[in-house]
């Protein structure tokens, strides 16, 4: 993975602040808001700005380092890191406690080719998220 994203970065300069913002995406199980990334790497660096990660990750995401996984409800982004090429992930996300869920299939494949075969559309990519509320929080009506 660390070889993926250094071959990706070749030719562009080095930034701690970059480097921060790598790390914590690569410690996320899940797509995280900027917002949260810089609340985290705020812990640790008190001198990164909210816009220097807006600007990093809008860079990660034009070099294909990251991308944009997930909305929230309230047109929030959620990024991950691209982990590999052809594999993309759905997720579930709870309008409650915005806990994101990821889906283990896709439940799209089929109906992209079925699509595809009587359209003759080329689909190059889709996205699928599911908006709801997790158990947890569910079980709080009940």
């Amino acid at each position: 993975m660390q070889n993926q994203i250094s071959e990706k970065l070749k030719g562009t300069r080095t930034s701690k602040n970059r480097n921060e913002v790598i790390s914590l995406l690569q410690k996320q199980s899940t797509p995280i808001a900027v917002e949260d990334i810089y609340q985290k790497i705020k812990c640790v660096n008190n001198k990164i700005s909210l816009s220097t990660v807006y600007r990093i990750i809008e860079k990660l995401a034009a070099l294909n380092i990251v991308r944009k996984a997930a909305m929230l409800d309230d047109s929030k982004a959620l990024y991950e890191l691209v982990k590999d090429e052809q594999t993309h992930h759905h997720y579930m996300i709870c309008v409650k406690c915005k806990k994101v869920i990821p889906i283990d299939d896709c439940p799209v494949k089929e109906l992209e080719k079925n699509i595809a075969g009587k359209t003759g559309f080329l689909i190059t990519g889709h996205k699928f998220e599911l908006y709801g509320e997790c158990q947890s929080c569910a079980s709080k009506h009940k």
